[in-house]
């Protein structure tokens, strides 16, 4: 009957039927399953470029929701147009929760590591992270720096990080305590790379931000400020050094 709703009704009892949607995926991984084996997910997410903003936000959490039980992860990202449509919320969502909730879904998905690589190849979807990071609310900005440190677990990931502001984003968060911890610890994977060392260490402040970040944060964050410079060192030369 729900997704039936979703199909056929109005939008504002497509509005409705999001909702009943959106709260039944977040109790248990039953709920989940059977959402997704309903075929409720195509009919959700063609909400998402719905002009209604309750509509909108509520088929995106849905999404979210449904996409908290992993075998669902595959289900969402093998729907045609789905991934795309999440990335068009992240950049043009009618509501503040839209975009950041689209961030958070791409943070859930990106937990595979198959679909890591799908993601930053969609367009637009790390340029809007990275948006994200730089400009959201405190909680828009940590389901951006965990899509994002996600996403540079990837080995192959890197050049489009750096061709799309993310890495840029991260090395500027080193200054936010909100996000800091995160941003280090995806700064240490793309470092690795020895281009992406020297353009990280000649990044305005990014060094002396990692040292404060080393002295002065949690216990994660110290770690991960430590590791970050290491990888400085190894991969970026003696300039670097």
């Amino acid at each position: 009957m729900l997704v039936e709703q979703l199909s056929a009704g109005s939008q504002e009892v497509k509005a409705v039927a999001a909702r009943e949607l959106r709260l039944m995926a977040k109790i248990g991984k039953e709920n989940r399953s059977f959402i997704a084996e309903g075929g409720a997910i195509p009919a959700l997410y063609r909400l998402f470029r719905s002009t209604n903003p309750v509509a909108q936000e509520n088929a995106l959490i849905a999404i979210l929701n449904i996409s908290i039980h992993d075998e669902n992860k595959r289900k969402i990202m093998e729907e045609n147009g789905c991934l795309e449509l999440i990335v068009y919320v992240l950049r043009y969502g009618l509501t503040t929760e839209a975009r950041e909730n689209a961030a958070a879904t791409l943070f859930s998905l990106s937990a595979v590591h198959d679909f890591k690589k799908m993601i930053v190849d969609e367009h637009g979807a790390v340029a809007a992270l990275a948006d994200l990071l730089m400009q959201g609310s405190p909680r828009g900005k940590k389901d951006a720096v965990m899509a994002l440190f996600n996403l540079s677990t990837h080995p192959e990931s890197w050049s489009q990080m750096l061709n799309m502001g993310a890495v840029s984003a991260l090395a500027g968060a080193l200054r936010d305590e909100i996000v800091a911890e995160e941003a280090a610890g995806a700064l240490t994977l793309l470092m690795r790379h020895h281009i992406l060392a020297q353009i990280i260490a000649s990044e305005d402040t990014a060094i002396t931000n990692l040292v404060g970040l080393m002295k002065r944060g949690t216990p994660k964050a110290k770690e991960n400020a430590i590791a970050a410079l290491q990888e400085m060192c190894i991969h970026g030369g003696l300039n670097v050094i």
